[in-house]
């Protein structure tokens, strides 16, 4: 059974939609770090910076702590991005 993941790269635009893909991801990554208890939990559950997807239990807690993207519910309404 496949599990849904959530890449890190789009969400990262989504917080970031002035940015270029790359500059949007390293923008995110900064944030993920400076939240210490967020990032130690992400840690915990095996994500680290070279990862390109969350599991869903990583990607609740990126939302809970930071909240949906400010520029529009349109735009995360397609969250989760599903990989075959």
């Amino acid at each position: 059974m496949k599990q849904k993941t959530y890449d890190v790269t789009n969400l990262a635009t989504l917080y970031f939609p002035d940015s270029t893909e790359k500059n949007a991801r390293r923008r995110f990554f900064k944030v993920l770090r400076a939240e210490r208890d967020l990032w130690e939990r992400l840690t915990a559950l095996h994500f680290g910076t070279y990862h390109r997807s969350f599991t869903p239990k990583q990607y609740e807690m990126v939302i809970d702590t930071l909240g949906k993207p400010e520029h529009g519910d349109d735009d995360f309404g397609r969250w989760p991005k599903q990989r075959d």
